[in-house]
């Protein structure tokens, strides 16, 4: 996920270029608000369920898990896999797993929260509200006073870890207050050198420094019930390219991916999940990480989700000469339990990435045995998060 002033995003799965200020990594699609979508649904009055501070360390409820999975058929399934822009119908059900909320939306978070809470109230499941919010210039909450001046990833490496842990706690408090409740950071990215080393975002290029100043950040977030994902899984380190804008690959041999691993599990107690790196690892299958059956497998060793990094960027369908559509299924026949996508899931000008998985479910039964156990994972963190409390 990468921040920038002014950036020209590609669309794959909209198929069209937008201009942003302020995006966030990959594609921010155009406010899209057609007359047939109808007049925006007034904010309920609902408060958000109450986070459990420290979720990673409640026991889960296998037999709610369950009771819930048993009641979502296949599109429900499909839907709870999904990590994606708000849908343009402001009125219908909720039915993906998960919703991004990028800095634009943020601006003005008393309608931001009013979103959230209304977008909550309409929810099949109780999704995952997420933000990926680092600090510095990747400060998605920079309209928020007490949040303004947070420094980043390379500035806190100079804190105390105490500190580190505030401003962890800081962003944490208003996620919670806003209704957002899952983080797509803290970097974990040891880089000396190469492009994370110069936008700031990685803490150090030592990895003792990254794995305490990134457990120290999650510590804060997970006090305030806000479970953290750690990123770019398996490490950028210090290569020196952007994944976002063309294809990088990683000549590295398996050795120094497997050592740049290790910061991800040092972390481990404090990591809900990681997100994937859209970067090709050549000893690792040499496609991009998130369309890796063999990295997507280091993540399951561990009690995490897999989650893709923006699959709505053409470098991805480039890479495998193929379309938007491709990019969706191989990222889930990969084993990714969250697939992200910054387009909107009902958008009639991008696919319907629902449809997409669904078809593709009930065309093959280890599809359809993929599906349940990515939405297995999606509902356990849901359920130690305390959002199937009830169910």
């Amino acid at each position: 996920m990468r921040p920038s002033a002014r950036v020209v995003v590609f669309v794959s799965l909209c198929s069209f270029v937008v201009f942003a200020e302020g995006a966030r990594e990959g594609v921010v699609p155009a406010p899209v608000t057609p007359a047939a979508a109808g007049p925006s649904l007034p904010a309920p009055e609902v408060m958000p369920p109450r986070l459990k501070a420290f979720p990673l360390e409640r026991k889960v409820d296998d037999a709610r898990v369950e009771r819930v999975l048993a009641s979502l058929d296949t599109r429900a399934r499909a839907a709870q896999v999904l990590l994606a822009y708000p849908q343009i119908d402001k009125t219908g059900p909720v039915h993906v797993g998960g919703v991004i909320f990028l800095s634009t939306m943020l601006r003005n978070t008393s309608k931001a929260k009013e979103r959230i809470d209304a977008a909550r109230a309409r929810a099949v499941v109780p999704p995952f509200f997420a933000v990926d919010m680092e600090g510095g210039r990747s400060n998605r909450l920079s309209s928020v006073k007490a949040l303004r001046e947070m420094p980043s990833a390379r500035e806190m490496a100079l804190l105390p870890d105490d500190e580190v842990q505030a401003w962890g706690k800081k962003v944490g408090s208003t996620m919670r207050w806003l209704g957002l409740n899952l983080n797509l950071a803290p970097v974990l990215d040891v880089a000396p050198s190469g492009h994370m080393e110069r936008n700031g975002r990685s803490y150090s290029g030592d990895p003792a420094v990254v794995v305490a100043k990134a457990r120290a950040y999650s510590r804060g977030l997970l006090s305030e019930g806000v479970v953290p994902i750690g990123k770019h899984f398996p490490g950028y380190g210090d290569i020196d390219g952007d994944s976002d804008h063309h294809l990088v690959t990683c000549e590295w041999p398996k050795a120094r991916v497997l050592a740049e691993v290790k910061a991800f599990t040092d972390a481990a107690p404090e990591l809900g999940g990681v997100m994937l790196a859209n970067v090709a690892y050549a000893a690792f299958d040499g496609r991009p990480a998130i369309l890796s059956p063999s990295l997507v497998a280091l993540v399951h060793e561990r009690d995490w989700l897999a989650v893709t990094d923006d699959i709505a960027i053409q470098v991805l369908a480039d890479a495998i000469e193929g379309t938007p559509e491709d990019v969706l299924k191989q990222a889930f026949l990969a084993g990714n339990d969250i697939i992200l996508t910054t387009a909107p899931p009902d958008w009639d000008r991008g696919i319907d990435p629902i449809g997409v998985l669904v078809r593709l479910a009930e065309d093959d039964p280890k599809a359809m045995k993929r599906l349940e156990e990515s939405t297995r994972r999606v509902l356990r963190l849901k359920d130690r998060m305390g959002l199937l409390d009830g169910r």
